[in-house]
């Protein structure tokens, strides 16, 4: 259970929060440079924490659901 939550919050936080936990937000902020859009890291974590918290209170709720 507890290998099963790390996953999850090592996953969530890595890959939504910051530009480049994944490699769909490079392509993003990249577009977003391209077209003029100036974002700074704190911009896109702004934007990304509360997409974040979402995705890891559903993600909880699921595994603590299924785990239990």
């Amino acid at each position: 259970m507890v290998l099963a939550y790390g996953l999850l919050i090592g996953s969530c936080l890595g890959g939504n929060i910051t530009p480049i936990g994944a490699s769909a937000n490079v392509v993003a902020y990249g577009m977003l440079r391209r077209m003029g859009e100036p974002t700074s890291f704190v911009g896109f974590v702004k934007i990304g924490l509360p997409f974040t918290l979402a995705a890891t209170a559903a993600a909880s709720l699921f595994v603590w659901i299924v785990c239990t």
